[in-house]
């Protein structure tokens, strides 16, 4: 099994572009108002509100919005946008199985 860091560059750098991260609005999560939202698959659920838990935990986050698609080969409907987009400051989106 390989393990592979994609914020780290190819050990040779051969031939390759220099990538770098977007840049970071956030230096810490205190006073953030995080989106969870999931693609109704097995556990993505689950999952997502775990990982909202721990953060929860570590971070004094302002509020969490949970949002579900209805269907995971589609995109996300426009309400499910538009809540996060006005409700949240970072969003992760997860997906299960």
């Amino acid at each position: 099994m390989v393990f592979v860091d994609p914020t780290k560059g190819s050990a040779s750098g051969a031939g390759k572009r220099e990538k770098r991260l977007a840049p970071r609005r956030f230096t810490t999560l205190d006073g953030v108002r995080l989106g969870l939202v999931s693609n109704s698959k097995i556990n993505a659920d689950s999952v997502l509100l775990a990982i909202g838990d721990l953060l929860a935990q570590r971070y004094a986050l302002k509020s969490i919005v949970h949002e579900v698609k209805a269907n995971f080969s589609l995109p996300a409907p426009n309400e499910v946008v538009d809540k996060v987009v006005s409700q949240a400051d970072l969003v992760i989106a997860g997906v299960g199985d």
